[in-house]
């Protein structure tokens, strides 16, 4: 009887045991299917690291190179930069020697401007007194020319200083070249003596109008002028 019964559930028992183990083995199978699906991800993410280990020396010595280029562009700026502040000085100052030269020259033509403008003024007013010199001289020619008798002597000694040099200087002149006569007589009527008189009048009466002195006595004056 006792038999039976462990036949009986040895019987019932199997099919369980059966389906127990076809359970496990499925479940190993699926076990090793994951395992091996984790290992081809562990070698995947290995062959990840390397790769990315790889990038990240490249992109180290990158770095390494951009820095380099970093510090030698930083060297060059700092060059530069003391360069230009050179420059920057140096302009600079030419610029303030240049303001103060072109100031000072500015004062220069300002000045020679007024001088300028004098020195035009005084030949001008010169000229004048020139003219009427020469018309004051030319009047004096007419009247010495037409009535010589009716002017007195006239010595150098009486003379401005100024105008004793100058005709001392004629008459030298005159003299050297009219060594041949006794006195030589002078653009304005006088002589080389101590007293020098105008010129002596003819036997015949004097003219009353004489509008125009002699060429000789104009060319005399002329000479007279130019000492």
């Amino acid at each position: 009887m006792s038999t039976n019964n462990e036949k009986k559930s040895c019987d019932t028992l199997a099919p369980v045991a059966v389906s127990i183990v076809a359970v496990a083995a499925k479940e190993i199978e699926t076990l090793k299917q994951t395992l091996q699906e984790k290992e081809n991800h562990i070698l995947v993410m290995e062959q990840v690291c390397l790769s990315e280990s790889e990038h990240q020396a490249e992109l180290e010595d990158s770095i390494i190179a951009w820095q380099d280029k970093y510090d030698r562009l930083y060297e060059s700026h700092k060059r530069v930069q003391k360069v230009n502040q050179g420059l920057e000085d140096k302009l600079l100052k030419l610029v303030d020697r240049n303001t103060a030269e072109r100031a000072q020259l500015t004062s220069d033509v300002a000045t020679l401007s007024v001088r300028l403008a004098q020195a035009n003024f005084n030949i001008s007013k010169l000229q004048r007194e020139i003219e009427r010199y020469k018309t004051d001289i030319n009047l004096a020619i007419q009247l010495l020319q037409c009535k010589p008798d009716s002017f007195v002597p006239q010595k150098i000694s009486s003379l401005p200083i100024d105008i004793q040099s100058k005709v001392s200087s004629y008459i030298r002149v005159d003299t050297n070249s009219h060594s041949d006569s006794e006195g030589s007589i002078t653009g304005v009527g006088i002589t080389t003596t101590t007293a020098y008189k105008v010129l002596p009048a003819n036997d015949s009466p004097p003219r009353e109008t004489c509008p125009f002195p002699p060429t000789a006595m104009v060319y005399s004056m002329r000479g007279l002028g130019k000492c």
